[in-house]
């Protein structure tokens, strides 16, 4: 009796867990980087709002010059 308890158990816990990654696994996100683009007053960002409903931030290359790094959700 135990040892069906703890089978149904363990089982069950398997399949919850198989079921949670696979729906977490749907909500990738994509990145892309904006190298032309003026990194002054939030403009990054409200373009990646505007394009792809996800979030931008500016940051500074090597070579001194500014781009934007996009991340949004892949289904977009």
């Amino acid at each position: 009796m135990i040892k069906s308890t703890f089978y149904t158990v363990f089982f069950l816990i398997l399949i919850l867990g198989l079921t949670v990654k696979e729906t977490q696994g749907q909500n990738r996100m994509c990145h892309k980087i904006l190298s032309q683009i003026d990194c002054g007053a939030g403009s990054c960002g409200a373009l990646c709002l505007q394009l792809w409903k996800g979030t931008g931030k500016c940051f500074q290359l090597l070579d001194q010059t500014f781009a934007c790094l996009c991340n949004f959700p892949c289904s977009s």
